[in-house]
């Protein structure tokens, strides 16, 4: 895939991320609201969205900043500052 590909996904999965934030402060105010409709899956399924774009917004931007080939070769200069060629 294309860079402009895996930006274009992570800045849509960040907005439905944040309606889905929204979706779940609406269900934890309406059950701080109305105790005696208070149910645990409420919580439970409005969660589970919310983690699971989470997750999916997260490998996105990831990719999009390539994260984990800078935090490898930060790794390697960490363990070797100075490597020299093989010999022959």
């Amino acid at each position: 895939m294309s860079t402009i590909t895996h930006v274009v996904l992570a800045v849509v999965l960040t907005l439905f991320l944040a309606a889905q934030a929204r979706s779940f402060l609406f269900v934890m105010r309406c059950r701080r609201g109305a105790p005696s409709r208070r149910r645990p899956s409420d919580v439970l399924w409005a969660a589970i969205p919310l983690l699971i774009v989470l997750a999916l917004a997260a490998r996105s931007w990831v990719t999009v900043f390539d994260l984990q080939r800078a935090a490898a070769a930060a790794a390697v200069s960490a363990i070797a500052p100075n490597p020299r060629p093989f010999p022959r």
